[in-house]
């Protein structure tokens, strides 16, 4: 487990705490979203250093996952590796210098007086996840699905097809002022 109190890492004041580990968080990731059809055991590999008034940690996560492609829903395999630093705060965050709260993108807070960083690993491989997810065939064929009497286009193409029925609109309004109306037709 990568967890630790902060009387535990208040030993390691001089030199940083390293750590290396293997875990199986294929069954929580899943429960947490039900797309993803496999995950491999993730490694972790990094340390943790006090630098007050923070715990700083910089860790490397390396795993792969099965997901399903979002045009097909077809399985494809992404291999994940991603670097992680976070600051969790020892004392409480508005009483942190603002120069030193500035120096830290995300300051996190110290929950029960222990750092749990597999949430942390957790929480990354899920944001490591792309938005659109395609197979090898996908991406070399760029070809959208369709089927009858629907297809799917890119923004670009929607785009495309909203100008042109602008400007196909607009010459047919300028057509109506070519003939005068006629007040007195009935």
């Amino acid at each position: 487990m990568l967890k630790w109190t902060v009387a535990e890492l208040q030993k390691f004041r001089q030199h940083p705490l390293t750590f290396k580990q293997t875990l199986d968080l294929e069954a929580s990731l899943k429960q947490r979203d039900s797309a993803i059809i496999s995950l491999a055991p993730v490694q972790v590999q990094g340390s943790l250093q006090i630098d007050d008034p923070f715990i700083i940690s910089l860790f490397q996560i390396k795993t792969t996952l099965v997901y399903p492609s979002t045009r097909s829903l077809q399985p494809v395999t992404l291999p994940i590796a991603t670097t992680v630093n976070e600051a969790y705060a020892l004392i409480p965050e508005d009483e942190i210098e603002a120069e030193v709260r500035e120096s830290q993108e995300l300051i996190l807070p110290i929950e029960h007086n222990q750092i749990d960083l597999q949430k942390a690993v957790a929480d990354n491989v899920l944001l490591s996840i792309p938005t659109q997810v395609l197979t090898p065939q996908e991406k070399n064929d760029n070809v959208m699905p369709h089927g009858q009497d629907w297809t799917v286009m890119s923004e670009t193409e929607y785009e495309e097809q909203q100008r042109a029925q602008k400007l196909e609109n607009s010459q047919f309004a300028q057509l109506k002022n070519l003939f005068p109306k006629d007040e007195h037709s009935d």
